[in-house]
């Protein structure tokens, strides 16, 4: 007598801790910029490839709601810098939307913990996270200009720049540091590109400082592959 095969068990629903997730939502915000993408067909979309419980699929479709209705920033300067701020823009949208819909679930379970509707939770929360995304808007149109004067200063010194930043009281640590160092446009300094550093960054990329040692994060090998 032959024993039957054992059933294979089907995984159970996945949350958002999947890592594969990262990379098909970064995907979807990139297609959002197109015609015809809507949060409805994304959600159908990130479904079909993975198990996601109803709260994830709640979550997710609450907060791409408003994410996939403002697109990161566009200066219209095509470079090396702007082309890895837009990576690394839309890698800081996906973290949102992956943190922030964690929090919408939260949030959530809280609410049927003590016996509140959910629908009340999913709403204040992420009016929560809406206020939280503008700051995160304001930090991409920063990195973008930021970025774009690079690329600008890239096509008049070379990809080579210098730093210089505005010394006054006001002045960061970080920006004191960084003035009369060097950095190349092809690779991002540790700190950002000039401009980008903190919310009131006065910093500009100039012609590179002769003999100026280079900012960490920035090296010729990726000038020469680039």
């Amino acid at each position: 007598m032959t024993t039957p095969a054992p059933q294979q068990q089907q995984p159970p629903p996945s949350g958002l801790d999947d890592p594969a997730l990262d990379v098909a939502v970064a995907a979807a915000l990139v297609a959002a910029g197109g015609a015809g993408v809507t949060v409805a067909g994304t959600i159908a979309a990130l479904r079909t490839r993975f198990l996601l419980t109803t709260a994830a699929v709640t979550a997710l479709h609450a907060v791409l709601g408003f994410v996939m209705q403002h697109p990161p920033p566009v200066t219209g300067v095509i470079g090396p810098a702007s082309e890895q701020v837009a990576r690394l823009n839309t890698a800081r949208r996906t973290q949102f939307v992956l943190a922030a819909s964690k929090r919408v679930m939260g949030a959530v379970r809280d609410a049927r913990s003590v016996n509140k509707p959910a629908a009340g939770a999913v709403a204040g929360q992420v009016a929560r996270e809406q206020k939280f995304y503008h700051l995160h808007q304001q930090a991409m149109w920063q990195r973008a200009a930021a970025a774009g004067k690079t690329d600008m200063a890239a096509l008049e010194h070379g990809t080579l720049l210098g730093w210089l930043a505005v010394m006054d009281s006001r002045t960061s640590s970080a920006c004191r540091a960084a003035s009369g160092k060097n950095f190349y446009a092809t690779r991002m300094p540790a700190i950002g590109f000039p401009g980008a550093v903190h919310p009131s960054c006065r910093c500009q990329p100039v012609a590179p400082w002769p003999g100026g040692r280079l900012l960490p994060g920035s090296g010729p090998r990726y000038a020469r592959a680039a």
